[in-house]
């Protein structure tokens, strides 16, 4: 469950603390148990008529001992913990003002002052900030409801437009040396859609960022680039 609370004329969008016990507490247990059975989830895919790894399992399932359990399923509590860890890390934080609006994600932190603001909207499930100039100045992925989103962001008097892109219709689908992209652009394009492939999600980001320093505002569905030139 996300929270957004009010405090010192800031609203603050993000998981709430009980959300992120939650997520220590299951995690943890779940980890716990695989650790604890793992040695007899190995012994039964064994019996199965086909399994792949067979190899790797009958060595799980040769682990035997009092000691051997017991580190098993301290290893998968951890390995629990460490998948909360993750999830929260990766789990987008909104910090509205008058002033400003921070927005922080895994180890990334970006302040955009108000007057920089020309609209907010959410897209696909990603949280968008249009500069004045209609250059994009952030897309970051939210599990927030955009209801949440909306009243952060409206409480603060930032021009916040529900519904979604105001400027899906202007999106084309990009293809190999699109012929109204130069050719700077489309190299770009290429690049990024390589990087979106191979998961690099820092290569991605950076190629975006030159897109749009190009007048290319660009989105993704499904690892496929659609783009539209800056309004």
């Amino acid at each position: 469950m996300n929270m957004a609370y009010t405090s010192n004329a800031k609203t603050v969008v993000g998981y709430s603390t009980a959300t992120k016990v939650m997520l220590y507490g299951g995690f943890g247990l779940i980890g716990l148990g695989i650790g604890y059975f793992l040695p007899r989830i190995a012994e039964w895919a064994l019996k199965l008529p086909w399994v792949p790894f067979e190899g790797p399992l009958k060595l799980i399932q040769s682990w035997q001992g009092l000691w051997l359990d017991a580190g098993l399923t301290f290893l998968g509590f951890i390995v629990g913990l460490v998948f909360a860890y993750l999830a929260i890390q990766e789990s987008l934080v909104i910090a509205c003002s008058d002033q400003e609006v921070t927005l922080r994600i895994d180890d990334r932190e970006r302040t955009i002052t108000r007057s920089d603001v020309g609209r907010v909207f959410v897209d696909r499930g990603h949280l968008v900030v249009l500069g004045s100039s209609g250059q994009e100045l952030a897309r970051e992925k939210s599990d927030m409801s955009e209801e949440q989103i909306g009243r952060a962001f409206t409480n603060h008097g930032y021009p916040y437009s529900p519904g979604g892109d105001p400027y899906e219709a202007e999106y084309r689908r990009w293809v190999m040396d699109t012929p109204d992209l130069d050719a700077a652009a489309n190299a770009v394009l290429k690049a990024r859609e390589a990087a979106l492939k191979e998961e690099e999600k820092d290569d991605a980001r950076d190629l975006r960022q030159e897109l749009g320093k190009m007048g290319i505002i660009v989105r993704d569905v499904d690892k496929r680039q659609f783009w539209r030139f800056v309004k």
